[in-house]
């Protein structure tokens, strides 16, 4: 298969020094793509400004912020032939209206105006009909029945093939563990607490009996 992952956090900066962002490590993001070539997968990887061990092989591209990955997502699709996109970026929901040139001065109070990003799996889903969109989607501390019910909401929205729900107020950032339910139309399943790579392994082989 041709996959394409993205990774990592996103960074919308306020002035040319201070930015919103996220703790996302981007090693689940990594784990997937690095799982996927060991299948002899031919993988492309879009992560945030974070520091990852990209093996050699696998096609890695950076991206600072929001706009920059799905802007870079949609080139690539665009230039070739995915079967499926993996993403797992913590993309930014909200960005400045407006960024500041230099350093915003100290000392006062300051009131930020943000604006919604472009959501990256409904950009793909417009241009891409047929492509296998593969979605995460973080909860901080609901319930797990609440978690449920969003990643079908999710599911549902994108006409994503799977859901991989979880809820990071259980300390999972930079993590080797992980604890997921993975949504599809049909299923659900617990991975229960798996190490990152193990989870990589029970995605990537959901998707590919889901593309038989």
């Amino acid at each position: 298969m041709k996959i394409l992952v993205t990774a990592g956090p996103t960074r919308e900066y306020i002035d040319d020094i201070r930015f919103i962002s996220n703790p996302a490590s981007g090693l689940m993001g990594l784990e997937l793509a690095k799982e996927a070539f060991r299948h002899g997968d031919s993988v492309t990887l879009v992560y945030g400004p974070v520091k990852l061990d990209i093996p050699p092989g696998v096609e890695a591209l950076e991206a600072v912020s929001a706009r920059d990955m799905t802007e870079t997502v949609l080139q690539i699709l665009a230039s070739d032939q995915f079967d499926v996109l993996i993403s797992t970026a913590a993309i930014a929901d909200y960005t400045p209206c407006e960024k500041t040139g230099g350093k915003i001065r100290s000392g006062g109070e300051l009131t930020l105006k943000l604006k919604p990003t472009v959501k990256l799996l409904g950009a793909v889903r417009q241009k891409h009909h047929s492509l296998m969109l593969v979605g995460f989607k973080a909860e901080y501390g609901g319930s797990k029945d609440e978690i449920l019910a969003s990643a079908r909401q999710l599911l549902e929205k994108y006409s994503l093939t799977l859901v991989c729900a979880n809820d990071v107020s259980e300390k999972i950032f930079g993590a080797d563990s992980t604890s997921m339910i993975l949504v599809s139309e049909k299923s659900v399943y617990k991975t229960g607490t798996v190490s990152k790579s193990e989870a990589a392994r029970k995605i990537l082989d959901f998707i590919r009996k889901a593309s038989c």
